[in-house]
């Protein structure tokens, strides 16, 4: 749980990174066919990631924080998955939460995710999977490109491969 609100709607330097389209169309082919509504917990308006999975077809469930409808606080009644690219200072309480809803997830995150005890022990005992794109994403923000790699970490999404290289 975030303990305080004030930090969690402000966040860090690499927290409002816009997910750009190619990031999400890479990933299509990896969304099971018994998926029709997808969660998308960090929507922005005119988000890429409900762009482009309302083109394809699924319905999309967005909030945000700002819209008052907190990931900490909030559960749509029905979706099937969760689609999004959390704010990295973050990652540790998205990825906690995200696990206790006991529902497939992907979430976008700087491959350094893998690094640490507690989500080493976390990962193991969740049998995270994880797609990594042959490329770096440029995101959305003022400064074009990005100095890190990000993969989509998922979980219950029976991949066939633990680790799935992407050509993107």
């Amino acid at each position: 749980m975030i303990q305080n609100k004030i930090d969690y709607i402000k966040r860090g330097a690499f927290d409002e990174l816009y997910t750009p389209k190619e990031a999400i169309e890479c990933i299509l082919p990896y969304i099971p066919d018994t998926v029709k509504v997808i969660w998308e917990c960090t929507a922005i308006e005119n988000s890429e990631i409900v762009t482009v999975l309302k083109a394809n077809g699924f319905e999309v469930i967005k909030s945000h924080i700002k819209d008052g409808l907190d990931f900490f606080e909030y559960e749509p009644q029905h979706y099937d998955l969760i689609i999004t690219n959390p704010p990295y200072s973050f990652k540790d309480q998205f990825l906690k939460r995200a696990f206790e809803f006991d529902k497939p997830f992907m979430m976008l995150l700087p491959i350094t995710t893998l690094e640490g005890k507690k989500r080493s022990k976390m990962f193991q005992q969740h049998k995270v999977q994880i797609l990594i794109p042959s490329k770096r994403f440029n995101f959305i923000k003022e400064k074009k490109g990005s100095w890190f790699q990000t993969s989509w970490f998922t979980w219950k999404l029976n991949l066939k491969n633990d680790l799935i290289f992407m050509n993107v």
